[in-house]
């Protein structure tokens, strides 16, 4: 991805956000003098400019701020064009100056970081088509992100969450590292993941925003985590996995290998469990005879009502499965209004 490619929309994103944002706010305050408006719009575009670049909760509160007031205005519009009167007063009347949206906006926040400090673990019961010779359990987290909300004693808990599971299998399933992630935090991580106890190992997969140098392979591998990189493996003779590179390594020059190739490499006599943080291709799986597939990336949406485009949770088609987790943390801002920071633990049994 080329993010230079964004810079001229951001500007323009930040330069509407900051006049409309103003307008609204410049109802609860007087500003005549036209030095002092100066001064005002200009902080009010230095504010908004580092809560979006630096991704603060504030971010989250004026982005509510700005749809909020946006519905409101639309029904204001609508009210005005009806030539309802009564409801147009109504509505103005409630505004009052936008006081009560403000309020209902920090309350959306606070909820928004509850949610992401206070993860659940999604548990799912999975039946396979195939021969399967024993239950399996697999634990996995995606969209860790971190360090926009995590420290040292959020890792502890991760790794302590994991290994309540007693799990077969753990998943990185993507994302667990991002842009802003700093090295020595990279560093601590995954020697804390190291120490995750399963039957059959830990294994990663990158995401659209992971960042692995080769140092950070190295790291991984030398702490007992396989990477799974368009990569084929046989569990104990009991299930395929198969680990793909993430779809933005098209882009990069850096193509991933077909789907049909990777089956081709299996066992079919054994359940296949395909591991892909976007969850796309979700046909050609479901005809090549995949099993199941565990992805991330969608955070359920994250931020409400982007719930209601995109995918999370289970779904099945025909003998073909997937399991799409909302995520252990966030990107962009720290909240979450839509869906909960999770841990998912799948227990896979026989038909």
């Amino acid at each position: 991805m080329n993010y230079y490619n964004w810079i001229i929309p951001i500007i323009l994103i930040i330069i509407l956000t900051t006049f409309y944002i103003g307008q609204k706010l410049k109802m609860l305050i007087s500003i005549s003098r036209k030095k002092a408006q100066i001064i005002y719009w200009t902080i009010l575009f230095c504010l908004t400019t580092s809560i979006f670049l630096f991704r603060t909760i504030f971010a989250g509160f004026f982005l509510y701020f700005i749809i909020l007031n946006l519905l409101f205005d639309f029904i204001k519009i609508i009210a005005k064009h009806l030539k309802n009167k009564r409801l147009y007063l109504f509505l103005t009347k409630i505004y009052y100056r936008g006081i009560p949206i403000i309020i209902l906006c920090a309350a959306i926040s606070c909820y928004g970081l509850y949610n992401i400090n206070h993860p659940i673990l999604k548990e799912y019961q999975v039946k396979l088509e195939h021969k399967l010779t024993k239950n399996m359990t697999i634990g996995m987290i995606s969209d860790l992100h971190l360090g926009m909300n995590h420290n040292e004693k959020m890792l502890q808990e991760i790794v302590n969450k994991a290994n309540n599971l007693n799990a077969d299998l753990f998943i990185f399933g993507g994302d667990i590292f991002d842009e802003y992630t700093k090295e020595e935090l990279k560093n601590l991580a995954i020697t804390q993941f190291g120490t995750i106890k399963t039957t059959y190992g830990v294994f990663y997969i990158e995401g659209n925003h992971d960042i692995l140098t080769n140092e950070i392979k190295e790291k991984l591998t030398q702490n007992n985590i396989t990477i799974l990189d368009d990569q084929v493996i046989q569990i104990d003779e009991k299930i395929n996995l198969i680990g793909r590179k993430d779809y933005r390594r098209n882009y990069l020059h850096q193509p991933r290998e077909s789907l049909e190739n990777l089956v081709a490499k299996i066992n079919q006599e054994l359940p296949t469990i395909l591991i892909d943080h976007q969850p796309r291709n979700q046909d050609l799986a479901e005809k090549l005879g995949i099993d199941l597939q565990l992805s991330g990336h969608t955070h359920a949406g994250q931020i409400f009502p982007a719930n209601f485009f995109l995918q999370y949770g289970y779904k099945k088609k025909k003998n073909y499965q997937i399991i799409v987790s909302s995520g252990y943390g966030v990107w962009g801002f720290p909240i979450r209004t839509a869906g909960r920071s999770e841990m998912i633990k799948i227990t896979i049994t026989k038909k």
